[in-house]
């Protein structure tokens, strides 16, 4: 499968699964916008997969995640250097075990993994092509999810917890993703998420140790953001590449809405 001539940007992916996943789509011919909130590091990144696969259409956009004014920095920069993006793969997120904030006063997790995937699509939307069945959006969830969102607590002022925290992301970014399906599936453009898969990254090895398979082989993100047999597919999450159901809580529309009217206020995001 040869992806040349198209344009994949993956966030986080100077490190884990982010990496693995643009190396592998260099790999296939792709240009790829790499992520990373530190440029030393990402621009050695870079050059290493550019050597590693003889691909030179890999670039670095750099920006802390948990900044909505990074992120919209970085959205200008893509604009200047780039008319197309195919495929947006929203794969950076982090776990904190201590209760910490961003810069503009959000709860860290609930910053990075959520708000941030729900601002830069909003932002990139105007650069990925309509109409066309292979234009994709994918939004890495978990099979650590939440079954319950306390509105009157997202922030977690109250009983604060690393692993409840981040249960809570999952569970929004599923939402997320559903609800952007919804609305954007008269443009032709898929969304789907997807658990990446019990992973050696430095998150869980930090958390539980090596309880998971080699970065080497988490294939779910690569495969669901170039498969054909998921052409024209949207509005899933899928869990080991196979149709998954959620937490029952994602399917309610109603609790979705009203989650994604929080995210525009906290963002300033516009969506169609």
């Amino acid at each position: 499968m040869s992806l040349a001539g198209r344009v994949y940007l993956v966030t986080g992916s100077t490190d884990g699964i982010g990496r693995h996943t643009a190396i592998r789509l260099a790999q296939a011919g792709g240009t790829v916008l790499v992520h990373g909130r530190n440029r030393v590091k990402g621009e050695k990144v870079v050059e290493e997969i550019k050597t590693a696969t003889g691909n030179p259409n890999v670039e670095l956009f750099v920006a802390d995640l948990s900044s909505l004014e990074h992120i919209r920095q970085m959205s200008r920069e893509i604009h200047e250097r780039h008319s197309r993006i195919d495929v947006l793969v929203n794969n950076a997120g982090v776990w904190e075990n201590q209760r910490c904030l961003s810069q503009d006063g959000f709860e860290m997790t609930f910053a990075v993994n959520v708000l941030a995937p729900f601002l830069l699509t909003s932002l990139l939307l105007d650069l990925i092509p309509k109409g066309r069945v292979d234009s994709r959006i994918v939004i890495v969830s978990s099979i650590t999810q939440a079954y319950k969102l306390d509105f009157t607590n997202l922030q977690f002022e109250r009983d604060y917890s690393g692993f409840a925290a981040y249960a809570q992301s999952k569970l929004c970014d599923i939402m997320f993703s559903y609800e952007l399906s919804d609305r954007l599936r008269p443009l032709g453009i898929t969304v789907n998420c997807c658990d990446p898969g019990t992973v050696n990254t430095n998150m869980l090895l930090k958390s539980y140790g090596p309880i998971g398979i080699p970065i080497e082989q988490a294939d779910n993100e690569f495969y669901l953001a170039t498969d054909p047999k998921f052409t024209g597919v949207s509005g899933k999450y899928f869990a080991h590449l196979q149709d998954a159901q959620s937490a029952s809580l994602s399917y309610d529309i109603k609790t979705r809405r009203r989650l994604w009217q929080i995210m525009e206020q906290m963002t300033g995001a516009t969506y169609p």
